[in-house]
């Protein structure tokens, strides 16, 4: 299973971190497990991408997880490293 983090929804504001069994593909819905909800990164991610490269930081609110969802309209996804995997993963539920 592949780490990303999704932005769904037609805005790309639904900032979805989870695992995925391959690439996403443009225009195709996408299924995503284990995911849990984005809410809010602390700056001292370094943005979305930090968040991505490095893991959430101290003000990072996270939801709780879900065994799988799947995202119809959505904009934009990264892989995440596996660093930021662990710790998104282990992050305290907001």
């Amino acid at each position: 299973m592949i780490p990303i983090i999704l932005c769904a929804t037609k805005q790309g504001r639904a900032v979805i971190y989870g695992r995925v069994e391959s690439e996403p593909v443009v225009g195709e819905p996408v299924e995503l497990h284990d995911a849990r909800m984005v809410l809010r990164w602390d700056a001292k991610c370094g943005g979305l991408f930090g968040l991505a490269a490095k893991g959430p930081k101290s003000d990072t609110r996270i939801t709780a997880a879900v065994k799988k969802t799947v995202a119809s309209d959505w904009k934009e996804w990264m892989t995440v490293s596996e660093e930021a995997a662990k710790a998104l993963d282990e992050w305290k539920v907001a």
